[in-house]
């Protein structure tokens, strides 16, 4: 399908103003194969149709379904081993700990899944959070003293995270036999989350770009491998609002391969074995 650069443009002027996402000019081919099936489905034959019908009168009713053409769903179980294994080993531990200094066993560890995808993220933390209660015995924490928000921008990817339900391939991408036996169960080509797991998390649909203050306050944000498609205001405001909803204390992750882009200072840099965490710190006095 063709594309002309001046087509491109606007069409990544659109995408930018939609949902922040930065498309280069050398993403010709990703806004080809991402939008080509919506504009089959519209029953156009080019992707200037597209434009045109955009930019015409109604053209804000496929608005959401440029979001889900173009934003990323690529995500995994357990991805990223060694992060997991310092959220099982030094972060989720800490929080136990710091609930329990606080006397206030009301309270419950938050944990943010910001860019959450098809759940796969989410769900990994929630097995996490079941086997660490499992270990714990009687006198650790119990499952109640922990939820999690997993949010998205995308309506399609919240629906199938909350379904649970993922095909043979889906589960066999980072996910142990042993918790898939433990915390999913089969029917026939697919697996779906058990009940248990799924009552630890809770799903929304979010933009980043918008305030989170109405979310509440959190313990652990996990921010991974999304603001890599932000331009470097957008990452700003971003990370500035996610500063604002963190818990002193509290911890931040992001992907393997993003920093803080000056925000920095804000934050304690921790290193667990290969991970780089980000915390805020904790007020004094």
């Amino acid at each position: 399908m063709e594309l002309s650069e001046q087509t491109l443009e606007k069409l990544s002027k659109l995408i930018h103003r939609l949902c922040g996402l930065v498309i280069g000019p050398d993403k010709g081919y990703l806004v080809r194969h991402r939008l080509g099936p919506l504009v089959q489905s519209e029953g156009l034959e080019s992707l200037e149709q597209l434009l045109l019908r955009l930019e015409g009168r109604g053209g804000s009713r496929l608005h959401d379904a440029i979001i889900e053409a173009i934003t990323t769903k690529e995500t995994s179980f357990f991805r990223d081993r060694a992060f997991f294994r310092a959220l099982r080993e030094v972060v989720l531990p800490e929080r136990v700990e710091a609930l329990k200094q606080s006397g206030d066993l009301r309270h419950r560890i938050r944990i943010w899944s910001a860019g959450c995808s098809t759940g796969q993220e989410c769900y990994s933390v929630a097995m996490l959070i079941r086997e660490l209660v499992a270990a714990s015995g009687a006198a650790g924490p119990r499952e109640n003293h922990f939820n999690i928000l997993a949010s998205d921008i995308s309506t399609e990817s919240i629906r199938i995270a909350k379904a649970g339900r993922y095909s043979r391939n889906e589960v066999a991408r980072g996910l142990p036999a042993e918790l898939l036996d433990r915390h999913f169960h089969r029917r026939g080509e697919h697996w779906i989350v058990d009940d248990a797991l799924g009552r630890l998390v809770q799903f929304r649909r979010f933009d980043l770009l918008n305030s989170p203050v109405e979310l509440g306050a959190f313990d652990v944000i996990l921010c991974r491998n999304v603001l890599i498609y932000f331009d470097e205001s957008a990452r700003r405001r971003i990370y500035h609002g996610l500063y604002s909803v963190l818990q002193d204390g509290g911890w931040l992750a992001l992907g393997a391969a993003e920093s803080l882009f000056g925000a920095e200072h804000r934050f304690e840099t921790v290193k667990v074995g290969p991970t780089i965490l980000y915390r805020k710190p904790s007020r004094r006095g």
